[in-house]
């Protein structure tokens, strides 16, 4: 069976709260799926060079063609990223730019129906609206249908570096104000936010239900 639906995380952290809800929609989905983890593979910046121009095909040397072929395959897609210096991670723009070679001239992505998962440090931090709004504008830009945009309080690394409570570049104070020590309870998972946790759910489901009715039209 071929995979109905493909999950890309651009989180490099092992086992996020960005690998877990896009792997909480695919679940929910109950349809044959893979997930991707881009720190895992090597996807380079789109360098413009109009190779796909005459085949839709990448021809830069790295992981994004095999990865490429995974998305065109699939009927739909969920891409997460992060949110580090108030705008989206290097992993997720890289892949974003790269889809540049599917929608040249023949837009092989159209029509395929996408979900979006974006991750914050939360209380007012920069970048999780930025985030959230620039990946679902590049896989708009391709012509998928956007099913739902997820946004998730996350955890800075200033938490476990060691260094968080003297640092003085450390956003611990900016996070939590007067009380910048890192304590567990400090630490945010996506599971206990249940609004957005119960949201990947319904849109795993939904995503099944319109490849149902798609299928059988």
């Amino acid at each position: 069976m071929r995979t109905q639906i493909v999950g890309i995380s651009g989180s490099p952290i092992k086992n996020s709260n960005t690998d877990r809800l896009i792997q909480a929609v695919l679940e929910s989905s109950g349809l044959e799926s893979e997930f991707v983890k881009l720190s895992k593979l090597n996807v380079k910046p789109c360098i413009a060079c109009l190779g796909c121009k005459d085949d839709n095909i990448c021809k830069v040397k790295d992981d994004f063609p095999e990865l490429a072929e995974k998305v065109k395959n699939a009927d739909a897609i969920v891409v997460g990223g992060y949110a580090p210096y108030g705008s989206v991670d290097g992993f997720t723009k890289a892949f974003l730019e790269r889809l540049f070679s599917m929608r040249h001239q023949n837009g092989l992505n159209r029509g395929r129906l996408a979900v979006v998962v974006a991750s914050g440090i939360g209380r007012g931090a920069p970048g999780l609206e930025e985030t959230g709004k620039q990946i679902e504008h590049a896989l708009t830009v391709e012509g998928m249908e956007i099913l739902g945009n997820l946004k998730i309080t996350g955890n800075t690394e200033c938490l476990v570096c060691g260094f968080g409570a003297t640092c003085p570049m450390s956003s611990l104070p900016w996070v939590f104000g007067d009380d910048p020590t890192p304590t567990p309870d400090k630490f945010c998972k996506v599971e206990d936010q249940s609004e957005v946790w119960n949201k990947a759910s319904e849109l795993g489901r939904k995503i099944a239900e319109k490849i149902k009715i798609r299928l059988a039209m």
